[in-house]
């Protein structure tokens, strides 16, 4: 696969779209993303062998990196949110600094 500079290529597999993260959250939203598909990966094996106690560890596990990418993402659309709202108070004339120091 080719990779882009929006992409983080893990192993083959789907790539992790930067753009849905805050470039601070990257180190740890690339973290979470591995983790994923590891845990998914060893969870089918310990399924495979019959081991449905860490198969589902694996799954447990899986779910709380794939939590904490929702909050990631989440966290980076509520930023383009306040921006794009920024973007039009100033388009208006609104003087955001001033707005900020009376809050």
């Amino acid at each position: 696969m080719e990779q882009t500079s929006d992409e983080i290529e893990i192993k083959g597999v789907r790539e992790m779209n930067r753009s849905d993260f805050l470039e601070k959250d990257l180190p740890i939203a690339t973290k979470h993303y591995k983790c994923c598909w590891s845990c998914l990966y060893k969870a089918e094996i310990e399924l495979a062998s019959g081991n449905l106690e860490m198969a589902e560890a694996r799954m447990i596990d899986f779910q709380r990196s794939l939590k904490e990418l929702h909050k990631l993402k989440e966290r980076k659309q509520q930023y383009d949110r306040m921006k794009a709202l920024i973007r039009e108070l100033n388009n208006q004339g609104v003087n955001i600094e001033k707005v900020a120091r009376i809050i």
